[in-house]
């Protein structure tokens, strides 16, 4: 039942938050300019936070991916050594 309403429930969500933002800029204390300023630096707030926290998960993933290069490299010279002490005896 829930899936069949949900184009319904977010499309009523997002016609609210547009209405909400448009009442809520109408009625600002701060003058247009001051209002778009400090969206504008926000905005730029969360740009620089969702840059930030990209370096740090592409960071994190090339560390896992070396790991995981080294571990192998490590499986495939154990596998050899054994391969080699297998033929010789």
């Amino acid at each position: 039942m829930m899936r069949k309403n949900w184009p319904e429930i977010s499309s009523a969500f997002a016609i609210g938050l547009g209405v909400g933002a448009i009442v809520g800029m109408m009625w600002a204390p701060k003058s247009g300019e001051e209002t778009r300023a400090l969206l504008r630096d926000k905005a730029q707030e969360g740009i620089d936070g969702a840059v930030a926290q990209g370096k740090k998960v592409a960071r994190k993933a090339q560390k896992a991916a070396d790991d995981a290069r080294e571990f192998v490299n490590d499986a495939v010279d154990a596998g050899q050594s054994a391969y080699r002490e297998a033929r010789n005896s």
